[in-house]
């Protein structure tokens, strides 16, 4: 554990910069240290913020400490983002937030106690257990509003118009990818949106599981208010493999099952596959992490796309909205 003042890196410093602006008063006694080691494939854990455990007191590791990434600043609303950790928070559905700066990505939360973890996978498609995130998910978009409209059709756009500086290196059918990008949104802007208040990225790495079954939300950076199916069919398409398995997730969320609910599932599926596959090409150009295997995520992420857009029957999702 390092004291305030004796910083050897970069995010150290910047880390001792935000708390002593979040905690002026405890300056003199706190303590930190990294809390989280950044895995791009297969989890992208950790590789859009730093993190630390920090002990108010100097000794207990109470509080923990996330600096938002430079490197996505301009895909990041950082008031909504703070905004929405508090609210979700008060919906106790994640930690307390113990202080923010947005202008510089700070932000201050409750620690968890011991024997939580992140999870994965293989934790949450356990029928109980996912039906319990849905009913998170649920809740949060039956309250107010967070104010950030946003659907993954803009954000690939966004992305898009930064690739050319960042040189980023692309696959040859991007173009394909693309343009069913374009008869995607097209085909549900025509169907019509219904945004609601969402997390908006439930990758399986932004929940934590606690010793007792508890579970809790985290990372806010892409709240908003969204189509509820794009986080419902990006939630499928990372538990499930058969569409077969993922069908119970829509009835826990709708109360039944209907075709051109699951068609958007399956549209906006694909789309989420094609927007963090460009986010993280652009992290590969951007990152000092360079370790990091953003090229690897990316491709899997290509992969993953194509294989729905491409496969026998897609197009008829687009005609059963």
């Amino acid at each position: 554990m390092k004291r305030i003042g004796q910083a050897e890196t970069a995010d150290e410093l910047r880390a001792e910069r935000a708390l002593a602006g979040l905690l002026p008063a405890d300056a003199g006694r706190l303590g930190y240290e990294a809390a989280a080691f950044p895995v791009a494939s297969p989890s992208y854990q950790a590789v859009e913020s730093t993190s630390f455990h920090v002990a108010r007191d100097g000794t207990e590791m109470s509080l923990f400490l996330r600096l938002g990434a430079a490197e996505v600043a301009e895909l990041v609303d950082r008031d909504v983002a703070v905004a929405a950790a508090r609210h979700v928070a008060g919906l106790g559905l994640a930690p307390a937030v113990i202080g923010a700066d947005a202008a510089s990505g700070s932000l201050l939360l409750a620690r968890l106690g011991a024997g939580w973890k992140v999870a994965k996978i293989d934790d949450l498609i356990a029928q109980e257990r996912a039906a319990r995130l849905v009913a998170m998910q649920k809740t949060i978009a039956a309250s107010a509003p967070f104010g950030r409209r946003w659907s993954v059709f803009e954000g690939i756009s966004a992305i898009w118009s930064l690739l050319p500086a960042a040189g980023v290196p692309l696959p040859g059918d991007i173009d394909w990818m693309r343009g069913w990008m374009s008869k995607l949104a097209e085909a549900i802007d025509t169907a019509g949106v219904d945004r609601r208040p969402a997390h908006g990225d439930p990758h399986s790495s932004n929940l934590m599981l606690g010793p007792h079954g508890e579970m809790a939300l985290v990372d806010l950076d892409m709240a908003g208010d969204i189509d509820p199916y794009y986080q419902l069919g990006a939630q499928m398409n990372e538990l499930y493999q058969f569409e077969s398995q993922m069908k119970p997730l829509l009835e826990m969320h709708d109360g039944r099952f209907t075709d051109a609910a699951f068609s958007r599932c399956r549209l906006y599926a694909a789309a989420d596959d094609f927007y963090w596959a460009l986010r993280s090409l652009l992290l590969a150009c951007r990152s000092p992490l360079q370790g990091v295997e953003f090229l690897k995520y990316a491709a899997w992420r290509f992969l993953r796309c194509r294989m729905l857009l491409g496969r026998p029957g897609f197009e008829e999702f687009l005609r059963t909205l």
